[in-house]
């Protein structure tokens, strides 16, 4: 079996709830488009947030002037999910957080 290798992508902080005056936004801006050639598939990591085993979030990407559309819902500390090559994505909706907490995207490739 072939060993997989990761590289940090991203990462950003995310409140516990969503922005004042955001219905879902919860961090700023951050981009999956720099992923090392191969990526199969991109690795979420929380650290923070009061018990970051129970954190749970959606991602979501920045349209301006347009509904913006949820790529993954549910995302847990450790999950894996397809590659999205995205300039501007947002965490939202995260439940079960008490304090801010930091969210770090890896490539697995």
């Amino acid at each position: 079996m072939e060993t997989k290798a990761q590289q940090l992508v991203a990462t950003v902080l995310s409140q516990p709830s969503p922005l004042e005056g955001q219905n879902n936004r919860s961090s700023g801006n951050f981009s999956t488009e720099s992923l090392p050639s191969g990526t199969q598939y991109l690795k979420w990591e929380i650290e923070g947030g009061g018990n970051p085993d129970l954190i749970s979030f959606n991602v979501m990407e920045d349209r301006s002037a347009a509904v913006d559309p949820v790529l993954f819902t549910g995302v847990l500390s450790g999950n894996r999910t397809t590659v999205v090559s995205r300039r501007s994505l947002y965490i939202a909706n995260p439940s079960n957080a008490s304090e801010p907490f930091t969210v770090s995207v890896y490539a697995i490739f």
